[in-house]
C-alpha cells in the first residue's frame, strides 16, 4: 500500500527530529494523514496502491501542516498547489468507469 507512515511524512516535511521528541506532534501528524485520506476519499479516490496516492497524501499533509494557522488577507483564496491538483485529477481519472469502445 502506498499510504505513507508518520515517519515518512515527517521526513518529507523535514521534522523527523520533532516527532521523535514530541508525542503530541507525532499524534497531530497522524491525524493530518487521516484527514488527507478522507479528503482523497471524498474526492472519489479509492485506490491507495499507487505512488501518486502516497505523494498526494504527503502534499496534502504538508499543506495542512504549513497552513494550520489561519492567515486571512482580504478575500483572496488560493487553489491547491498545481502538483497536488494534477495528482488528484489523475487519480480520479483512473477510477472513472471505462467507456464503451466500439
Amino acid at each position: 500500500m502506498a499510504l505513507p507512515s508518520v515517519e515518512e511524512v515527517a521526513r518529507y516535511l523535514r521534522i523527523e527530529d520533532i516527532i521523535e521528541n514530541e508525542e503530541e506532534e507525532k499524534n497531530f501528524l497522524d491525524d493530518l494523514i487521516e484527514v488527507a485520506v478522507e479528503e482523497l476519499d471524498d474526492s472519489g479516490i479509492k485506490d491507495q496502491s499507487t505512488k501518486s496516492y502516497g505523494m498526494a497524501i504527503k502534499l496534502l499533509v504538508a499543506n495542512y501542516y504549513e497552513e494550520r494557522r489561519p492567515q486571512v488577507i482580504g478575500t483572496v483564496t488560493a487553489n491547491l498547489k498545481f502538483s497536488l491538483e494534477r495528482i488528484i485529477l489523475r487519480l480520479k481519472a483512473r477510477e472513472l468507469p471505462a467507456g464503451d469502445e466500439e
